[in-house]
């Protein structure tokens, strides 16, 4: 691992507490954070995010962690990412610690790197293990980025199915920006270790961009394929069983069914996030018909061009 000191490296940061970030979820505090770390911030892509030190509860230990919000583009994003990285973890697959403040309008996410020693782990993005620049992360397919999982990690076996499961749940959350920077690999310090990272960046995006399509081929295309060929993709590219590939693929497909239970609940009490909260659970609820759907239902897309 390559370290290194610059003039901010004496910088002294301000201590907050995961409790005051949520409590006041203003605009005002989010460019006071932007600006107090601003020494910190290299955090790429389009949603507005800034770093921030946040002293753990029960441990009073420092960690980095990300504050997430949104802009008129996309809104109500950060809504949208814990309700999809909630669905993740309900099937099992790992997910960094995450919080959505008072007003649902930050979503502050633990940088995964800590280990429960307070050690750290190495990250690594599949887009250098791949050795491409970042203008080509939509560039690439999910069968290379298998293969790249599967030949560096030491557990084969879990991070496969970690990744499938990742794969299977970005299908049927219809998030289309699984992009090669959105995948990495966790690495201890001698190399003895290197697995699967938890899933991050995972939203709904076709509640923004109707016809989106995944951020890379499998089979050669991108498209929303069905259960059929996603299972074909886990034996023949994750190395994982037949009856192995199914029970991970109805692990996802039952944790989707209670994920859409709970946003039902929360669209329901939050009645401002009802448009995109309906549109979220349109997009999930075609999902579990198992359809090999090459784009939505234009008679969907109708109704929400009404709403």
């Amino acid at each position: 691992r390559v370290t290194f000191q610059s003039d901010t490296s004496s910088l002294e940061y301000p201590v907050l507490s995961v409790e005051e970030i949520l409590e006041d979820d203003s605009s005002d505090t989010f460019n006071k954070l932007l600006h107090t770390f601003l020494n910190k911030n290299a955090i790429s892509g389009v949603q507005p995010k800034t770093l921030a030190i946040v002293k753990d509860k029960e441990s009073l230990v420092l960690k980095e962690h990300i504050v997430k919000t949104w802009g008129d583009e996309f809104p109500y994003l950060a809504e949208n990412e814990f309700f999809c990285l909630k669905a993740l973890s309900l099937a099992g697959i790992e997910i960094p610690k995450i919080h959505l403040s008072k007003n649902g309008r930050f979503l502050l996410v633990e940088k995964f790197i800590y280990k429960d020693d307070n050690s750290l782990w190495g990250f690594e993005e599949i887009i250098s293990l791949m050795n491409k620049n970042r203008d080509q992360k939509y560039s690439g397919s999910y069968e290379q980025v298998a293969k790249v999982v599967y030949n560096f990690s030491t557990n084969k076996r879990r991070s496969m199915e970690q990744f499938f499961k990742t794969i299977v749940m970005n299908y049927l959350l219809k998030n289309g920006d699984a992009h090669l920077k959105n995948f990495g690999l966790l690495y201890s310090d001698d190399f003895s270790e290197i697995k699967f990272a938890p899933a991050y960046d995972v939203v709904n995006t076709v509640v923004y961009m109707h016809k989106d399509k995944p951020a890379l081929t499998l089979n050669g295309k991108k498209l929303w394929w069905s259960k059929k060929a996603l299972l074909k993709f886990s034996q023949k590219h994750c190395y994982i069983s037949k009856t192995q590939s199914e029970k991970y693929y109805d692990d996802c497909f039952e944790a989707l069914n209670r994920a859409i239970g709970n946003l039902e609940i929360y669209v329901e009490e939050n009645e401002y996030f009802k448009n995109i909260g309906k549109k979220m659970l349109d997009t999930w609820k075609l999902s579990l018909l198992e359809s090999d759907m090459k784009e939505l239902d234009n008679e969907l897309i109708k109704s929400w061009k009404k709403d």
